[in-house]
């Protein structure tokens, strides 16, 4: 017989919910430290079993609480996870206290206190109506909500019970309720406590200015994201990061890509063909099996905080372009409606394609008519890229300007799969990026000084062992609050420097050298692959993942670091608003940007726009100029590529706290990429 409703401890019957089975056998996995992916969902199949036998007359198919507990308890045992049903035992035991806490005689004590009278006791103003004041919901509250033992609940309740009735109010709300037990928690030295029982909230006049901006976003679903997002940001920033992490992030010295969605990965890439859809089209694929993904790929925009990269299309494009000489037209036109009406990007990634050109003019033909913000983003190798011409040409100089398409790197055993991910080249499974790391690099290189690169990178280094800690942490969370329905992917992270431009003017004392780029950005790529791998996961460099953090480096830096030589700095003289970092490779010169992408392996240009401004460099290329730019940067790049090593001493390897400098004389080298004709340094 199968479950269909359950009885609470009151007698009410409810639905049966199979997700909570599978939240509370979580939540018993991470207290006992031992995750495992899926496992929460087969105990939650042998526990509906397992009742399922117990209930089989249908007039009494009604199991209570205690018996779905007395099963799930009975699971894990069987199932050999001791650990993890000490740990649900120990929380089933600790929630029978609070609800014991809570059948205290209510409303009685008031009538004790000196010089009380005879009047109706105090209202609590609640949202769904106004019960009389209860000191057994505080003491309740305080042990299932901030741990505290009972007595300690006891004592805090009965002092805030006390201000209470000596104020005389009639009725009082739950917000005056925790701030006035939180005050009783600091008095009181429960520190620990207090930080797990104070709710996270935003200021009244910050959510009236929100509402009322009349240069924002207004609409219901911007209020409610942005509000939502500065909650879950600082829930990130308090609860889930490291608290030594946590003090880098308020103070700008590195930060985490889009906190506001802690408990989904960045980005997803997946290959068409993994799709349902894809897989179960018959033979080739066709126009209809093309229109089937288009739903699939709808709702995995929202399992993702950014992006959803698609690779392998080139058939599915191929067959709607001979179905129809529209079919391209529609398809591209429906992806970036997914994109517009979710808030989250689409990126198609193609190798080399025979339908790029009418790829290439459908995208470009929906820009002209609705613009940038509606389309998807299509990553295309840079050589592929470089050697359009004719109308294909002119239309792909007009995308890569307008940022729609975006040149890309692949290196041997590996290749571009969409912004921060990297895909094996015998992996066929998705792969997502968890979170990126972000560091403030113009920080880092005026604390070091001009021409100073060792000390650079290893604060750097000290910075990226740091911020691993954090991504650890995410990770963490991720497992815990994953989604079910969710495809199953590895997990990467990605390391986004913010501010390359404007660290390299610093280091070079006030010019962009391609020496010390590549230098810089070559061991970035190493450090994140080697200190990540050291952690056990998966850490690649992406430049251009930094564009949010970017601006809030830069307001943060304006402030701690007066420029007296703005113009020196590439800053505009008695400004007084802070200009946002650079948040990719922009702001640099042609020979800086081939140095830069000779040190990066795998990846791809952010922005592309940037080519638009080595092309306007050169006023005496007509035609085409972005195309031209990108097959001068692609000859450089190669030349660029696997040169020399200059060998930096640093410290060991971080185990996850700040060591100072005089903490060990080991010291260990990292191998940095250079260009071509520089000295290597000992």
């Amino acid at each position: 017989m199968r479950i269909r409703a359950i009885r609470k401890r009151d007698g009410r019957e409810v639905p049966y919910d199979r997700a909570k089975i599978v939240g509370a056998v979580a939540r018993a996995e991470a207290a006992a430290g031992e995750p495992r992916t899926g496992f929460a969902e087969e105990v939650a199949g042998l526990v509906e079993l397992l009742l399922e036998r117990r209930f089989t007359d249908p007039a009494i198919a009604r199991p209570g609480i205690e018996d779905i507990q007395d099963q799930v308890e009975r699971a894990l045992v069987e199932m050999g996870a001791a650990s993890v049903a000490k740990a649900y035992i120990l929380y089933r035991e600790k929630r029978a206290q609070a609800r014991a806490a809570l059948v205290m005689r209510e409303g009685s004590s008031w009538e004790k206190l000196p010089g009380a009278s005879p009047v109706r006791p105090v209202r609590v103003e609640a949202k769904d109506g106004a019960p009389a004041w209860s000191k057994g919901r505080i003491v309740a509250a305080l042990m299932s909500e901030a741990d505290l033992p009972r007595a300690s609940a006891e004592e805090v309740a009965s002092r805030v019970e006390a201000r209470v009735f000596a104020s005389g109010l009639r009725s009082i709300t739950t917000a005056l309720v925790r701030e006035l037990v939180d005050n009783e928690l600091v008095d009181l030295g429960y520190e620990n406590a207090l930080r797990r029982h104070r709710p996270i909230g935003i200021p009244r006049q910050d959510l009236r200015r929100l509402l009322l901006d009349r240069r924002a976003d207004r609409s219901e679903g911007s209020v409610v994201s942005s509000v939502a997002g500065e909650i879950l940001t600082r829930y990130a920033v308090e609860d889930l990061l490291p608290p030594s992490v946590a003090d880098l992030v308020r103070a700008g010295d590195l930060d985490f890509e889009d906190l506001a969605n802690p408990h989904l990965p960045l980005s997803l890439s997946i290959a068409a063909e993994a799709l349902p859809a894809g897989a179960s089209s018959a033979g080739k694929p066709d126009a209809g099996s093309a229109a089937a993904l288009l739903p699939e790929i709808g709702g995995l925009v929202l399992r993702v905080s950014r992006t959803i990269a698609i690779e392998g299309l080139e058939p599915f494009l191929a067959a709607l372009e001979r179905s129809s000489a529209t079919a391209v037209r529609g398809f591209v036109a429906a992806l970036g409606g997914i994109a517009a009406g979710s808030g989250r990007e689409i990126e198609v990634v193609l190798s080399a394609s025979r339908a790029l050109p009418s790829i290439l003019a459908s995208l470009a033909s929906l820009d002209r008519e609705h613009g940038q913000d509606a389309l998807p983003r299509f990553a295309v190798d840079a050589w592929t890229l470089a050697h359009q011409s004719g109308a294909a040409g002119i239309e792909a100089d007009h995308l890569v300007r307008r940022g729609l398409v975006v040149p890309c790197w692949s290196a041997d055993g590996e290749r571009h799969a969409g912004a921060g991910l990297v895909r094996r080249s015998s992996e066929r499974g998705a792969i997502a990026c968890g979170s990126a790391l972000i560091l403030d690099l113009p920080r880092l290189a005026r604390r070091a000084g001009a021409w100073r690169e060792d000390r650079l990178f290893e604060a750097a280094a000290r910075h990226i062992e740091l911020g691993i800690q954090g991504l650890l942490a995410l990770r963490d969370f991720q497992r815990e609050a994953r989604d079910p329905e969710a495809p199953r992917a590895r997990v990467g992270y990605a390391l986004a420097p913010a501010g390359l431009a404007e660290a390299l003017l610093v280091l070079g004392d006030g010019e962009q050298r391609e020496e010390q780029a590549g230098r810089l950005l070559a061991f970035l790529v190493e450090a994140a692959e080697r200190l990540g791998r050291s952690q056990g996961i998966t850490l690649v460099a992406a430049p251009g993942c930094a564009e949010r953090a970017a601006a809030r480096f830069a307001r943060i830096d304006a402030i701690e670091f007066r420029v007296h030589q703005p113009g020196l700095f590439g800053e505009s003289p008695g400004s007084s608003a802070a200009r946002s970092y650079a948040g990719g490779l922009e702001s640099v010169s042609e020979p800086v940007l081939c140095a830069l992408l000779g040190s990066l392996p795998t990846g791809s240009l952010r922005p592309a726009a940037v080519l638009a401004d080595l092309g306007a460099a050169r006023p005496e290329v007509r035609e085409l100029p972005c195309l031209s730019a990108l097959g001068r940067v692609e000859r450089l790049r190669g030349r660029t590529r696997g040169g020399m090593h200059a060998l930096y001493p640093l410290p060991p390897v971080l185990t996850g706290a700040l060591a100072s400098d005089e903490s060990s004389s080991d010291l260990f080298t990292l191998p940095v990429s250079t260009v071509p004709g520089f000295q290597a340094e000992s």
